[in-house]
């Protein structure tokens, strides 16, 4: 018990520490330097063939076989003690969150609703389908900045709910368990289906890249993302992510978390897409975040490049993980995008009919 008892007071005496250190010294060093010419170079230098190339390895983890991730525990120590960006001050009031009490779900009218981050709501052909939902107030330990008041019984039995990997933001326990009750139907990647199966739920299909399953007429397909995955209990890498291609009498792409790659190039070329659900949040600073998230530049670039009738920008909109506010990408966009662009800025809150 003494034993005990002095290696709980010396962790605590530790974290102290580390929070008079990180408050005292913290945000005071320069961030090192991001060349956006030279990483543009290298996300076109791979052949895209990669993306459909093997991508687990001896180990048992998964990766990018087009392009490696440097590993995060070489940039924490200047995440933490180099400045923080600074960004010009907007009007919230254009781009705020819209009450909306989603008593339309019952219908069977095609529409896309944004609930905010990566949490959509699709209705198409009679199904129902919830992307990352991200319904209760926090992610791991992050507190959402706009709480979005929500009640399920609202969803139909039997929804369909995508995840596109297993971070916090995206797969949130509490709305997992939800619409368990829902009797949903779980499509998740790879080494993800005996977490969600450990939660109650008693459908889930687990895909590779570039598999598919259809149910009830909409065909669902994973595909790839430059992204990672981590969550307590399950290790680093050890499961799939990715993006889902939504296939039915209209088509929408759900871009998960992913880095800017050659990926949407390719989805461009393969597939025919009505709507283009993209990250763009959470990518400053650049030199921290430009493997794993798209900046507002990338986004247009993306959009582009897939080649939807629209194309609607997400992972925003109520919680800050990256430097930037949670709306600003919005302003941004709201900035620089024309009617050539076939972009369509939703507020969180806000439905749009499919037709």
């Amino acid at each position: 018990m003494r034993r005990f008892r002095r290696k709980q007071t010396l962790f605590i005496a530790l974290v102290i520490t580390i929070l008079v250190v990180f408050f005292t010294v913290g945000g005071c060093m320069p961030p090192p330097n991001f060349d956006e010419e030279a990483w543009y170079k290298t996300t076109k230098s791979y052949d895209t063939s990669l993306l459909y190339a093997d991508h687990i390895d001896e180990d048992g983890k998964f990766f990018n076989p087009w392009l490696r991730m440097t590993p995060l525990s070489s940039l924490i120590l200047p995440r933490i003690f180099s400045k923080r960006s600074g960004f010009p001050e907007f009007s919230l009031e254009e781009f705020e969150y819209i009450q909306n009490d989603y008593g339309y779900l019952g219908e069977d009218n095609n529409s896309i609703s944004f609930l905010g981050h990566a949490s959509f709501i699709i209705k198409l052909d009679g199904a129902t389908i919830f992307t990352d939902p991200l319904l209760s107030d926090r992610a791991g330990l992050a507190s959402k900045n706009v709480k979005i008041p929500f009640s399920f019984n609202n969803v139909p039995l039997k929804p369909i709910v995508l995840i596109s990997h297993n971070h916090y933001d995206h797969l949130d326990y509490q709305s997992v368990v939800e619409l368990i009750k829902k009797e949903a139907i779980f499509i998740v990647g790879l080494k993800l289906g005996d977490y969600i199966k450990g939660l109650g739920a008693k459908e889930v299909y687990e895909l590779d890249w570039w598999n598919n399953v259809t149910i009830d007429n909409v065909k669902y397909t994973f595909l790839p993302a430059q992204h990672w995955s981590v969550r307590f209990g399950q290790g680093v890498n050890k499961t799939l992510w990715g993006g889902f291609l939504i296939e039915g009498s209209k088509s929408v792409y759900f871009s998960g978390d992913s880095g800017y790659f050659r990926g949407f190039e390719e989805f461009g070329k393969r597939y025919a897409i009505d709507y283009a659900l993209i990250g763009v949040g959470a990518y400053e600073p650049r030199w921290f975040m430009h493997y794993q998230h798209l900046n507002v530049e990338e986004f247009f670039r993306a959009a582009k490049e897939i080649n939807a009738k629209v194309a609607i920008p997400m992972h925003l909109g109520v919680i800050q993980l990256g430097d930037e506010h949670y709306l600003y990408p919005l302003y941004e966009i709201s900035k620089k995008v024309s009617s050539e662009d076939n972009i369509t800025i939703l507020r969180v809150g806000e439905r749009l009919i499919v037709e």
